[in-house]
C-alpha cells in the first residue's frame, strides 16, 4: 500500500509540474485591408438627414485574392433602397474607400453580374472615432452611396465597428 501511495505522489507531482507550462501570446492575424474591414452597426440617412433605417449591419471585407486596394461592402438586401454588395477601391494607409458605378451584386442572380450599379463616395474609417451607446470607444465608419435602382436618392451611412459589448448587440 505504501508503494502505491509513493507512486501516486510522484505522478501527482509530475502532473502538477507539466500542467504549469506556459505558452507565449498568440500573434493576431489581420486581413491585408485591416482596419477597413469589419462588421459595422450603422444608421442610414436620406439626403435630408432623416433616418431611413437604424441598427443595420454593414460588412466590409477583403477580396478572395487578398488585394490591398480593393474591398467588398455589403449592406441590406435587394428589397432595401440602401442595399449594396459591391467591390470598391480602398486605401489602407489613408483609411478611405470609394467606387463609381460599380456592379451592385445585391440583386444578382448569378453572383457575378448585375444590371444595377451603385456608387460609394467619401468612405472613411476613423479609429476610436465613435462613442457607442454604452459609453465605449469604437472605430467609426461613414460613406455616402447611391443605387441605380433608386435614381436621385443619396444615402449617408454612419456607424461603428461591432464591439460585442452587452447593450450593443444588434
Amino acid at each position: 500500500m505504501k508503494q502505491i501511495k509513493k507512486i501516486l505522489t510522484v505522478l501527482l507531482a509530475l502532473i502538477s509540474f507539466t500542467a504549469c507550462e506556459t505558452y507565449g501570446d498568440y500573434e493576431t492575424e489581420y486581413a491585408v485591408i485591416y482596419p477597413l474591414c469589419g462588421e459595422w452597426i450603422v444608421n442610414v440617412y436620406d439626403a435630408n438627414g432623416q433616418a431611413v433605417k437604424e441598427g443595420v449591419t454593414c460588412n466590409t471585407y477583403n477580396t478572395s485574392d487578398n488585394a490591398v486596394d480593393k474591398m467588398w461592402v455589403k449592406m441590406g438586401s435587394a428589397a432595401a433602397s440602401y442595399g449594396i454588395l459591391g467591390k470598391v477601391n480602398c486605401n489602407v494607409a489613408n483609411k478611405d474607400f470609394s467606387g463609381d458605378n460599380i456592379p451592385n451584386l445585391v440583386n444578382s442572380t448569378d453572383g457575378t453580374t448585375s444590371s444595377s450599379t451603385c456608387s460609394v463616395a467619401g468612405g472613411k474609417v476613423v479609429l476610436e472615432g465613435y462613442d457607442t451607446p454604452t459609453g465605449h470607444k469604437a472605430d467609426a465608419i461613414e460613406f455616402t452611396m447611391t443605387n441605380s435602382n433608386y435614381p436621385g436618392e443619396t444615402f449617408t451611412v454612419k456607424g461603428f465597428r461591432k464591439t460585442g459589448w452587452a447593450g450593443e448587440d444588434y
